[in-house]
């Protein structure tokens, strides 16, 4: 049974999804700022690389910003991402030049994308695990 603390109060759900919509406004403009950054050869690992750190900082600043306890991590980095994903998807499938000039630039674009989503939710993962693992 799911405990009340784990359900997100309408307060965290609207930041989350201020979050969401911001999170992917800065990666949108990341993305077409520096396309050189997927497409050159010793760039593209680096920034993947670097994703990393952005990653866990992301599911960091959703944690604080959001005031969230460690048993709605999930869920609120859960929220974060549906909306990212969600715009991605509209704009890779209606809009792809919003990422860059051509195919090349999109498709590396939703590559490096879903790549630090899977890296949020695994950093939201580990804290979230810590911070159970600390309070036994």
């Amino acid at each position: 049974m799911m405990e009340e603390s784990t359900m997100l109060t309408r307060r965290q759900v609207g930041i989350l999804l201020l979050l969401g919509g911001a999170f992917w406004l800065s990666a949108l403009a990341y993305l077409r700022g520096l396309p050189q950054l997927l497409t050159d050869p010793l760039w593209n690992p680096l920034n993947f690389a670097s994703t990393v750190s952005v990653a866990w900082t992301s599911a960091y600043l959703i944690r604080r910003l959001a005031g969230l306890a460690p048993d709605q991590l999930m869920a609120g980095v859960g929220l974060v991402g549906a909306v990212v994903m969600v715009a991605d998807g509209v704009a890779l499938n209606w809009f792809p030049r919003a990422y860059g000039p051509d195919d090349t630039v999109s498709r590396l674009a939703g590559a490096w994308l879903l790549w630090g989503y899977g890296f949020s939710l695994g950093a939201a993962l580990l804290m979230a695990r810590h911070a159970a693992v600390k309070h036994r």
